[in-house]
């Protein structure tokens, strides 16, 4: 993943508001359990990886590390 320098082109830039964060996780883990409680020959695979990223992306959004 690239640095926030390397994006914005400074360090510092503004966190998103944890509430926030949580409420797009929850909503996200939600629709993921739909996808999951579909039979698996039917179910969109594609679409259940993309929730899975998301849900990773929000879940690092504030980490310094990014």
């Amino acid at each position: 993943m690239k640095t926030n320098d390397y994006l914005y082109g400074i360090e510092d830039i503004p966190e998103v508001p944890e509430y926030v964060i949580m409420r797009r996780v929850e909503i996200l883990r939600d629709n993921l359990q739909v996808i999951l409680d579909e039979s698996f020959q039917t179910r969109d695979g594609n679409r259940a990886n993309a929730i899975i990223k998301a849900i990773s992306f929000w879940s690092n959004i504030n980490c310094k590390d990014n």
